[in-house]
């Protein structure tokens, strides 16, 4: 049963609720070292919608779904009382199993739209792509539905209402043109609203600067950049001077964001891939490949992206890649994988470079924990098609609970 009082939906009394105090020590370690990756509320606001709304449904059911994805991020549990113990499973579980109570298909606020994000952050950490992407696609529904694509919807909103549904937007966008390259699905969210703006805060962990750097790097490329890679498709809007202001924009980072922290990292690896993902547009246009091949200056662009990814590398502490899930090393495999395609076209002095950086690079990739193996197998595969013996010191490191033999990358 579903109890309704004043028109609130409350959570369903014959489920156990998740205790006020595990909720809160979550939303303290979301606040700590996830916010500045994928920002959406401070604590104080969390622990203010959990004093005031933990029974109505929609908002209880978020908060559980924010613990679950900041248990997994950070691949950690708590410990509610002696010998009892939640992960982030088992939460994301919970909300799974009562879907019906928090998306009861007549409405599609706000908070409906983060529920789903967090929960498909946590599959992303499960290493499962399908469901992953599923989650992903109901929130970018919700979205649109809403109308949150409309700048005319936030008019008359008050400015903390706006943030949040443009920080909300932003990291869908994000996380469906990531998606786009690998699962092969056109994009449908677009850059039709302005991002959030930048916030003054005295605490460092609330800072939007790493964020609003990984929007831009996400979007300095268009819609139509995404597209072609996930359909393997070129249209007249993908120019040889397009793809070269992307890598001009991109070849520099920002002085105002915090270094060496989550949300660095994730900025750093992002403009990696998105240079990268630039140059395999090159490859896979036969008239600008011919152009870009017979530069020199232009065949070095792969090994100047490696070269640069390997400098972060080596200043980065290892602890802060895992909280990405699989975005850090998929990243990193784009790099190498655009590496291997060109090495052959060099010659004699700039190959011994390149190979050099290769096998660098594959050493960084190969220590990474991966949620599936089957890229990283073409990758292998293509190194020993171009004669190269990549020198790699540990076995390859797979998520335990890895889905790889449904995963649907392609």
């Amino acid at each position: 049963m579903v109890s309704m009082n004043n028109n609130i939906m409350t959570a369903p009394v014959v489920c156990k609720k998740v205790p006020k105090n595990l909720i809160d020590q979550c939303l303290r370690l979301y606040h700590d070292n996830l916010y500045v990756i994928w920002p959406m509320l401070s604590y104080d606001d969390l622990h203010k919608l959990l004093e005031e709304n933990y029974e109505d449904c929609s908002t209880y059911w978020f908060l559980v779904s924010l613990s679950a994805a900041t248990l997994s991020d950070l691949q950690t549990e708590i410990e509610y009382e002696e010998g009892v113990t939640f992960t982030g499973e088992q939460l994301c579980t919970l909300c799974m199993l009562s879907r019906q109570f928090f998306d009861d298909l007549s409405n599609s606020d706000i908070f409906r739209i983060m529920t789903y994000y967090c929960l498909h952050r946590c599959y992303a950490q499960f290493a499962d792509t399908r469901t992953s992407y599923r989650l992903s696609c109901e929130a970018v529904g919700l979205i649109k539905i809403a109308g949150f694509h409309r700048e005319e919807t936030y008019e008359f909103l008050p400015f903390g209402e706006q943030q949040l549904r443009r920080k909300v937007y932003y990291l869908l966008l994000m996380t469906e043109r990531f998606y786009s390259v690998y699962i092969k699905c056109v994009t449908s969210l677009d850059t039709t609203i302005a991002p959030p703006l930048p916030e003054v805060v005295t605490d460092p962990r609330l800072s939007l600067e790493s964020f609003l750097e990984v929007i831009r790097v996400f979007t300095v490329p268009g819609k139509c950049f995404y597209d072609a890679l996930a359909t393997n498709c070129v249209d007249d809007s993908c120019t040889e001077d397009s793809l070269k202001r992307i890598w001009n924009e991109l070849h520099t980072t920002s002085l105002d964001i915090e270094p060496w922290s989550y949300g660095y990292i994730d900025f750093l690896f992002s403009r990696h891939w998105v240079r990268t993902l630039a140059w395999k547009l090159v490859l896979q246009m036969k008239g600008m490949r011919m152009n870009f091949l017979s530069n020199t200056n232009n065949t070095h662009i792969p090994v100047e992206i490696a070269r640069d990814m390997l400098g972060d590398t080596f200043l980065t502490p290892k602890n802060l890649y895992d909280v990405h899930g699989p975005g850090i090393p998929m990243k990193s495999l784009e790099v190498a994988n655009a590496l291997v395609d060109i090495v052959n076209k060099y010659d004699h002095n700039m190959k011994l470079e390149a190979w050099n950086i290769l096998c660098d690079v594959s050493k960084f990739v190969f220590s990474l924990k991966h949620c599936n193996h089957k890229m990283f197998q073409r990758f292998s595969t293509k190194c020993q098609s171009a004669l190269i013996d990549l020198p790699i010191s540990r076995p390859l490191r797979l998520n335990d609970d890895s889905k790889d033999e449904d995963d649907i990358i392609p």
